[in-house]
């Protein structure tokens, strides 16, 4: 009996995700001071808009989602903002970050990447979706009320595609938190590609601030 105890509890162990093996970060209840590095959902394809100069945290309108309650944060419970990273320039690019923060009044998760592309004055898509940047480490960020959690992303700039860019005025990036089918639009005014083959945004995963 013994040893088929623990055969059982060998087979259970193998059962185990890779993601439960993540690491976890606990984030204070207080507002970050400067906004760091950050994620896509599982679901939605995403949408995104190129970040303005500064470290603005303008809020975002949820369009959807019930609130969380401990679980996965969603998209009713949090504000979306573009912050670009100090000394944030690179050549043609500028790395900026989307900033989540918990409005709500109990802590939930944040884990992946968000669901991002831009959006015109009346929220219509812009060009492509951001693509996801593989080389980041997938972290579990519990964001308590009043804290936030962060998402790099490197946005290309619309005028290095000349003709083919079909230009286009930017007003926000829209914003699906990891796992969610609803959304929030963090405001921005910048210039994007109509284009929908010109990829403008790079995003990475949520982390601590």
């Amino acid at each position: 009996m013994a040893a088929v105890a623990a055969g059982a509890a060998a087979g259970l162990a193998g059962c185990a995700q890779p993601q439960d093996l993540a690491p976890s970060t606990t984030v204070s209840s207080a507002p970050a001071s400067s906004p760091a590095a950050a994620g896509t959902p599982a679901a939605p394809a995403a949408d995104g808009t190129p970040a303005a100069t500064g470290t603005a945290t303008a809020a975002a309108t949820a369009t959807g989602g019930a609130v969380g309650t401990g679980g996965e944060c969603k998209a009713a419970q949090l504000k979306a903002s573009i912050a670009t990273q100090p000394g944030g320039g690179a050549a043609g690019s500028v790395y900026r970050n989307v900033v989540l923060e918990n409005i709500g009044s109990t802590a939930c998760t944040l884990r992946g990447y968000p669901g991002l592309s831009y959006v015109d004055a009346g929220r219509r898509q812009v060009g492509a979706p951001a693509e996801r940047n593989p080389d980041v480490v997938m972290t579990a960020v519990t964001v308590a009320p009043g804290g936030s959690a962060v998402a790099e992303v490197q946005q290309t700039n619309a005028q290095n595609y000349g003709d083919q860019c079909r230009l286009t005025d930017v007003a926000g990036v829209r914003v699906y938190p990891p796992n969610d089918t609803a959304s929030l639009v963090a405001p921005q005014a910048t210039a994007g590609c109509a284009n929908e083959q010109i990829v403008l945004m790079t995003v990475g995963t949520f982390q601590a601030p």
